[in-house]
């Protein structure tokens, strides 16, 4: 299960959260910038952006030189523009779990170093550039190095971006040199410092607005109160702002499932944390401090989360720039390539405007041919599955949240396909023979068969599977698909294992083939409790006749996921060795068991474990249980005397679920 699909579900939520908010932190006001002097920066240590081509359709420049009148005749042009400089830290941390397990994929970027703002004022807009000339960076997938993640965020930051915002602050328009098609740190930084204040404030003063960016739309509320720093600027303020969010931008796609009827839903939670100082006379920004994060629940389990957080503090400041800094800022402007309102930023297609467009046009018309597929009775599953095929091709040329768009109603087609259809899923097994893996279609089709509760879309599965027997990635993520099905039966059961007994994947992928049986014992088991107790009793023989630590953990591992009874005895006998790691894959196996035996077990161990990481691992373990009342007390009790605030956290998150489980049952 490990391979779920795992490269193209991780191109998915990379373009779905890679540029969305992030979680709660604690925010410490900075040292006040009234001790920045102006910059006089050399010419030489500038660093020009990397060169791009020039499009012969490039827009003007947002704001042409003015020629304001200034004392400095040989330098009039450069005083058209202020120059401010910032230290920056700013990090992203994604994280990815298949639905159903706890397999996560994770990404996680920083990026620290001077960040450059060049602004002018005209009328009642305002132009910016900003751009990181040098930066530190660094990207980690997996705990793996990724140069490549590097080499696509310096050549954004070093190229920075342009906006226009209005006088208040609300960004307009942006411009951008080249696409950002996924990783768009600088449209992200650039929200994330977005302040709209109106220019007649002062004192304490609140205000309210609504505000769009790339999670969606929110009611803002601002506060700025006096700066009681021990030596304010003139005019500064500490400001602080919270959001709620009222719409996400994928509740279009949410209300088009729900209207259908189908089960999957996706919504987010969101939190925010926002402080700034503000230098109202100026109108710019002295330090900010946001923490960000979404994290996505598909019906109601987690799926996806994302972590931005940003942290700037001014360290100087200018009323002017250099002649060598007004090339470089025209410069930019030559080469910009693609305008894009502020609610399109985050939905480009990658500078491909009209090829995009029209892509969009064609998916909506197809959506709109599939959606009276859906409601009619005479439609052919050839002239259905055809509407999926158009759309699926339409869906390609989309990128951005535009492609996500597409790619959750494709998603909720195809589950009405093998709902609506099941003598006909031949159609789809015989695309999914020819998808390669690294292709979107390979997981979304399986994602999809691998939702719908029904024998038929479990045979289509191991109809591809045998198809694809020779290719261990393919293979691998087929048989995680079968895992996640939610209706476990012995007719599948059985023809997995006689399908895979004797092929090439029990000897080179035994785990995943073991992992796969365990998630269709635990579902069958109740309607099939022989067949179950018969495959536990060979992994409790494995388990007892293991030659190795591994191999241990892997057998404790697969007795976990199956949540049979029968396994309750060898589990415990296991959570009493020495070995720490034995013990605590143990104690995290009867997270399934059924039964009060598991449940008093857990308990006694949380209570009384001496190793603080086995009585997290029984926390969490609870936290997968029906509890009662009594169960309940006794973890309020343990919450007040915990020494540890994780488990201390993770108790009270289980108490809360429970608490409001009645009333969730009631709607």
């Amino acid at each position: 299960m490990s391979q779920y699909s795992m490269k193209n579900k991780l191109l998915f939520i990379l373009l779905l959260v890679s540029c969305v908010a992030a979680g709660a932190a604690l925010f410490r006001l900075s040292e006040s910038p009234a001790s920045a002097v102006p910059d006089h920066e050399s010419d030489s240590a500038l660093v020009q952006p990397p060169a791009t081509q020039t499009s012969t359709n490039s827009n003007t420049p947002a704001f042409q030189h003015t020629g304001m009148p200034s004392s400095h005749s040989d330098n009039t042009a450069s005083e058209a523009f202020a120059k401010q400089v910032f230290a920056l830290q700013y990090s992203a941390d994604i994280a990815f779990s298949a639905p159903g397990t706890t397999v996560e994929q994770t990404i996680r970027f920083d990026i620290t170093g001077e960040m450059f703002q060049y602004r002018q004022f005209q009328d009642d807009l305002i132009y910016k550039l900003i751009r990181i000339p040098s930066p530190d960076i660094t990207a980690v997938v997996n705990q793996q190095a990724n140069p490549e993640i590097v080499a696509a965020i310096r050549q954004q930051v070093q190229q920075g971006i342009e906006f226009i915002s209005s006088a208040e602050g609300e960004i307009l328009e942006v411009y951008l040199t080249q696409p950002h098609p996924s990783l768009k740190s600088m449209e992200t930084i650039a929200f994330m410092m977005q302040h709209i204040i109106p220019e007649t404030l002062s004192g304490n003063a609140q205000w309210q607005r609504s505000e769009k960016d790339y999670n969606g739309e929110f009611t803002a509320f601002y506060s700025l109160q006096p700066d009681t720093t021990p030596t304010p600027a003139t005019d500064s303020y500490a400001l602080f702002k919270r959001r709620e969010l009222d719409k996400a931008v994928y509740d279009q796609a949410r209300g088009l499932a729900q209207a259908r009827g189908l089960a999957n839903t996706l919504k987010p939670v969101y939190s925010f944390s926002h402080q700034a100082r503000w230098d109202q006379q100026h109108r710019m920004l002295q330090s900010l401090s946001v923490d960000e994060s979404v994290q996505h629940l598909l019906n109601d389990q987690p799926l996806a989360s994302n972590n931005n957080r940003l942290v700037l503090n001014l360290t100087s400041w200018s009323q002017s720039i250099s002649q060598a800094e007004l090339a470089l800022i025209q410069q930019v402007q030559s080469q910009r390539q693609i305008e894009l309102t502020a609610a399109e930023v985050f939905l480009s297609t990658g500078g491909k405007a009209s090829q995009g467009a029209g892509a969009q046009k064609a998916a909506s018309a197809e959506q709109q041919k599939s959606d009276q597929t859906t409601q009619g009775i005479n439609t052919s599953a050839e002239e259905a599955y055809q509407d999926i095929k158009d759309l699926y091709d339409a869906m390609l040329s989309l990128d951005g949240l535009e492609r996500v768009k597409a790619e959750s109603q494709l998603s909720a087609l195809l589950q009405n396909f093998a709902r609506a259809y099941p003598g006909d899923l031949d159609l789809l097994t015989d695309d999914l023979a020819k998808f390669g893996t690294h292709e979107p279609g390979f997981s979304l089709y399986l994602s999809a068969l691998s939702t719908v509760a029904s024998r038929a879309s479990q045979e289509a599965m191991l109809t591809t599977l045998n198809t694809r027997m020779n290719e261990n990635q393919a293979a691998a993520s087929i048989m995680a698909s079968l895992a996640l099905s939610p209706q476990g039966n012995t007719q599948t059961f059985e023809r997995f294992s006689n399908m895979v007994g004797n092929s090439p994947l029990a000897a080179s992928m035994p785990a995943n083939v073991d992992l796969a049986k365990s998630a269709m014992v635990q579902r069958m088991g109740v309607e099939d409790s022989t067949t179950a107790n018969a495959y536990v009793s060979d992994q409790l023989l494995e388990l007892r006749s293991a030659p190795d630590t591994s191999a241990t953990l892997h057998h404790l591992t697969v007795l976990g996921n199956m949540g049979q009874y029968l396994s309750f005895g060898d589990l415990h006998t296991y959570t009493e060795q020495s070995n720490t790691d034995i013990r605590q894959r143990a104690t995290h196996a009867l997270r399934f068991v059924p039964g009060s035996d598991a449940t008093d077990y857990l308990l006694q161990t949380l209570k009384d474990d001496t190793n603080v990481t086995t009585r997290e691992v029984a926390a969490n373990s609870l936290s997968y249980r029906a509890l009662d009342n009594t169960t309940l007390e006794q973890l309020r009790q343990q919450i007040e005397t915990e020494s540890s605030q994780q488990i201390k956290d993770r108790l009270q998150d289980i108490v809360d679920k429970n608490a409001q489980e009645p009333s969730e049952i009631a709607q």
